[in-house]
This record gives structure tokens, C-alpha cells and sequence, in this order.
């Protein structure tokens, strides 16, 4: 083996080791954005139900109702575009799963979801994440939820 040989396999170990450094180094990187955009959204969902909670006018309920299910919205299409993973990932689709299992399950809230669709793409990605997960969900998504009564 002549020298120049030995400095190639070298080279080779060197851009070998380079390389599992950068895999690693990009898993970590998007376990720490994934985190971050739970912490986010956690945040949000937060500050979202207390406003929706609080005592208020017809007008002022639906609004902030419809800023919690624009979250939800956000909340599951990025859980079906596989931005998040890991236990990131695992913590949302449990958060989704409960929370819309319990919203659906509202009889008030079903009377006001209707008057909240704009078009047939209204909560599209909430009717995917359900479609998707339905398996895992004891509960059927009502109609009214994404269907715009004409």
C-alpha cells in the first residue's frame, strides 16, 4: 500500500466519521425544532382555551371558538405532514385525539361549528387527522363539521 493509498483511506474514515456527525447532528436538530413547535403550539393552545372559556357574548364565544379550531386546524396539519417527531409527535396526535373526541362530543359546540365554515376546505385538516385516525377514535366526526349546509 503506498502512501498516497493510506492518505485516501484516511481521507475516506475522515469524511465517513464527517458524515455520521452531520445525520446525527440533523436528528437533534429536528428533535429540537419538534419540540419547539410543541412548546408553541402549546402556548397557543393555552392562551386559546382560556379566551374560549371565558364567560362572554354569542359573538365573542364563536369568534374565539373559531380561533381554538384554526389551532386545531394548524395542529393537525402539521401533525399529517410529519413536521414533528418522535415524542413530539406522540404528545400531539394523544392532545389531538383527546381534545377533538371531547369537542365533538359537545352538543353546544356542534350547533356552533356550522356557522364557522367558510368553504368546503374549512377544517379540511381536522376531518384528515380524524379520517386518518379514526381507528383510534371512539367517536364519528359530525357532518356539520365539514360539510357546508347549502
Amino acid at each position: 500500500m503506498t502512501t498516497s493509498d493510506l492518505i485516501a483511506l484516511a481521507s475516506l474514515a475522515v469524511a465517513a466519521v464527517a458524515l455520521l456527525i452531520s445525520v446525527y447532528a440533523i436528528i437533534r436538530a429536528n428533535a429540537t425544532a419538534s419540540a419547539a413547535t410543541l412548546v408553541t403550539l402549546n402556548e397557543g393552545f393555552r392562551q386559546a382555551w382560556e379566551r374560549c372559556l371565558r364567560r362572554q357574548d354569542d359573538d365573542a364565544t364563536n369568534y374565539e371558538l373559531a380561533e381554538l379550531l384554526n389551532l386545531l386546524e394548524i395542529a393537525c396539519a402539521i401533525y399529517l405532514e410529519k413536521s414533528l417527531s418522535g415524542n413530539s409527535r406522540k404528545l400531539i396526535f394523544e392532545y389531538l385525539d383527546s381534545v377533538l373526541s371531547l369537542l365533538i362530543k359537545n352538543s353546544s359546540l356542534n350547533d356552533r361549528v356550522p356557522r364557522l365554515l367558510q368553504t368546503d376546505k374549512t377544517f379540511i385538516f381536522i376531518k384528515r387527522f380524524l379520517k386518518k385516525k379514526r381507528s383510534t377514535l371512539s367517536v364519528t366526526i359530525p357532518p356539520d363539521w365539514y360539510e357546508l349546509q347549502r
